[in-house]
This record gives C-alpha cells, structure tokens and sequence, in this order.
C-alpha cells in the first residue's frame, strides 16, 4: 500500500519518517517546502512529492496511488481542511495528529456530509 506523511520536514512528521524507514516502511514524504524535503528523501531513501495545500482538486491530484496520509502539518485549523477534501477527492484514507478539538469537530462535520462510516478518533 503506498502512503504518503505531509509534514514530514516538520519535527513531528520527521520523527514519524525517521520511525517508518527504522521500521522498514517505505512512505512518500510530502510538504510545502522542497529544499527541506529534498534532504531529508535523500538522506532516508524515501520519496517525495512537494505541493501546497491551496486547491483540493490539486491536492488530490498529488495524492494519485495514495491510499493513506499521515498529516503531520499545521497548523491544521488552516491545513486539515483542504488535505481532508484532497484525501476525499482521491478516495485515500485521512489520518492525522492532531489534538485540536475545533478541527476534530470540523473533520467530522466534513465527513458527516460525505459519509456514513467513518472514525474520527
């Protein structure tokens, strides 16, 4: 199955990259910033893809043969939102780790109009 951590150049997300390779994972590592990225895919063996999180339609495109992400980027009050519409659009499973109750109850109110079965804890 291929999987995708957006964030994986942030602290949290890079822990989470560094603990999938040392668990012989292989997960796309995806963000904004390419130059961070870059180093971090080549230093891992990973691969990557860079794209914002402005357009849903673009974010679902980036996420073609995903079937999960791991989202490791915040802000999410402003990040969930978009990914979680890309994660929709491409039919990939939506995960991520955050805590912040207004996003959690966001997310639901998003998958409550799409769909009957979901987790959202």
């Amino acid at each position: 199955m291929s999987w995708l951590i957006y964030g994986a150049n942030g602290y949290t997300g890079e822990l989470i990259a560094r603990e999938a390779k040392r668990r012989g994972l292989k997960p796309i590592l995806a963000g904004r910033s390419g130059e961070k990225l870059t180093a971090l895919a080549a230093e891992l063996g990973l691969p990557m893809r860079v794209f914002p999180l402005d357009n849903p339609i673009s974010i679902a495109e980036n996420l073609n043969e995903v079937r999960l992400v791991l989202h490791c980027a915040g802000p999410f009050s402003a990040t969930s939102a978009p990914m979680l519409q890309g994660c929709l659009r491409a039919k990939a499973h939506y995960l991520d780790i955050s805590g912040e109750i207004s996003t959690v109850h966001d997310t639901i109110a998003q998958l409550g109009a799409t769909s009957k079965n979901f987790c959202a804890w």
